[in-house]
């Protein structure tokens, strides 16, 4: 397993978000990581990269918005899934945002029909909080 941790967007290394891929099936679910980009600067979030040894991998977005703390986006590159690193990358936020002062509350969500995203997201502690909403599951670290 590489040594997985979170770098913050600069500069230096934007640019090697924009070449990540996902695979074709996770493309319906999860915007390009360009888009991403553009909505954490309009949308007050706070972009991350995810690197595996000295590798940019992955990409996770949070914001803060009234004491909730919600994780917007995580992508891992097709070609690194499935080796732990989402979820190590994860675990390093969360511990981040738990020691937020101001988080009251982590949240996150997913399109309803995204199983590997539920399944993903429980995993990590994560249970709904309600009805969909608009096609979404909306969950909360609990």
């Amino acid at each position: 397993m590489p040594f997985v941790h979170l770098v913050p967007l600069d500069r230096y290394n934007w640019e090697e978000v924009i070449d990540l891929q996902l695979s074709p099936d996770q493309q319906a679910f999860i915007p390009g990581t360009l888009y991403s980009l553009a909505q954490a600067k309009f949308e007050n979030l706070t972009p991350l990269g995810i690197m595996a040894d000295s590798r940019m991998v992955g990409l996770v977005m949070y914001g803060e918005f009234g004491g909730i703390c919600w994780i917007s986006r995580i992508m891992i590159d097709y070609d690194h899934q499935r080796q732990g690193i989402g979820r190590e990358a994860m675990q390093e936020l969360l511990t981040s945002l738990k020691r937020n002062i101001s988080c009251k509350e982590i949240r996150t969500s997913h399109a309803i029909n995204n199983y590997a995203a539920a399944d993903f997201f429980s995993a990590l502690g994560f249970k709904p909080v309600a009805d969909p909403l608009e096609d979404e599951v909306v969950m909360t670290l609990g």
